[in-house]
């Protein structure tokens, strides 16, 4: 398919409900228009096509023209103001870089030279500017869009404590200094939770998006992970729940095979899986308990594959995970990269309308069958 065949069956979508409406809908058990999907950082590829640079996106004027695009084009409703991976390290000292066109990364670490809790103190999203800035402009948004949910993402405490403490230093201090490695996840935890809380005071009860790649098992041993991520990621994703009576949701880049029997005893409603792993094989291990959203390659398929390719890619998952017991969003694996174009997100919501349509939790949608 081309580009002028794929815009004309695009004009065709129009879906009735929005995606908020379907996702409820099908969770509730109902046949609904078609699979609920999750394309991450979707904000980045309509930035793209409406000319505007990664960092304009801190503008909210900027990100109005983005939700009022998504909501125009695809019924796609939702805001979020995230903390990124970076942004607590930023918080409490570590000097980021925000480049025109591309992510934020640290130029210096706060803990450069020595894991020394003295060198950071616990900030307040009411005092400390990075993370008021973001309160602020989270109140904007709403104010902009009042019938929309807004939700926060958060990273999980050992990816916050990369952020202030460079990691391979900090895989050196599991085995050298890990008493001093608790303490600085004891602190991430509660700065975390500190930005959740200020978040539910500002904006009501909502759910929680856990991003965690440091803690996946091309990083972590077995025994690193149980001793050093596990239980300090389990216990805030339960703070989150118990903060606001709705489970929060956890992403881990890289390989997880490993944990995923350890994720079904968490506090929390889905795992979404990177496209390293068999989405197959994820859906077997977890399907009882959680719902399961992936994983499309966001880079190989999303950034540089064709129209047919992010077709083909759908269709995959949808055959490999669509029948999971506890329900499946098809999502790409990964956040989508920067350049990622506009053609392959609606290449993939086509996929998704035709061949994932008149879904029900549980069920292989006919379409696909044929």
């Amino acid at each position: 398919m081309d580009k002028e065949e794929l815009k004309i069956e695009m004009e065709n979508y129009r879906p009735k409900i929005s995606s908020g409406e379907r996702i409820s809908a099908y969770l509730n058990g109902q046949v609904v228009d078609h699979l609920p999907f999750a394309i991450m950082s979707t904000n980045r590829i309509i930035a793209n096509c409406l000319s505007y640079s990664i960092s304009q996106l801190e503008d909210v004027d900027v990100l109005t023209d983005i939700v009022k695009y998504k909501y125009d084009h695809y019924k796609i409703v939702g805001l979020t103001e995230e903390l990124s991976l970076r942004t607590m390290g930023q918080a409490v000292g570590s000097k980021l870089v925000f480049p025109e066109n591309d992510i934020d990364y640290i130029e210096k670490f706060v803990m450069e030279d020595q894991l020394n809790m003295n060198l950071i103190k616990m900030p307040d999203p009411y005092s400390n500017e990075v993370l008021l800035a973001k309160l602020k402009r989270g109140k904007i948004m709403k104010d902009r869009f009042p019938d929309m949910v807004i939700e926060t993402e958060i990273p999980g405490p050992i990816t916050t404590a990369a952020a202030i403490r460079p990691v391979d230093k900090l895989l050196r201090d599991l085995k050298k200094n890990p008493d001093g490695v608790k303490k600085l996840l004891d602190f991430c935890y509660e700065a975390n939770l500190s930005w959740a809380k200020a978040f539910k005071k500002e904006f009501g009860p909502t759910s929680v998006m856990v991003v965690d790649p440091v803690a996946c098992d091309d990083i972590l041993s077995p025994k690193q992970a149980l001793e050093f991520s596990l239980p300090y990621l389990k216990k805030q994703l339960s703070a989150y729940y118990e903060l606001n009576g709705i489970k929060p949701n956890l992403h881990i880049c890289g390989h997880t095979n490993r944990q995923w029997k350890y994720y079904k005893d968490f506090d929390i409603d889905f795992f979404s899986v990177d496209n390293c792993e068999d989405l197959e094989a994820c859906k077997k291990a977890i399907e009882d308990k959680l719902i399961v959203v992936g994983n499309v390659a966001p880079v190989e398929v999303m950034r540089y594959g064709s129209i047919d390719d992010v077709i083909e890619a759908v269709k995959t998952c949808i055959k490999k995970a669509a029948d999971a017991k506890s329900g499946y969003i098809a999502a790409t694996g990964c956040g989508s990269p920067v350049g990622t174009p506009i053609e392959n997100l609606n290449a993939f919501i086509y996929a998704i309308n035709k061949y994932g349509n008149n879904a029900k939790i549980g069920q292989m949608p006919e379409a696909i069958k044929s």
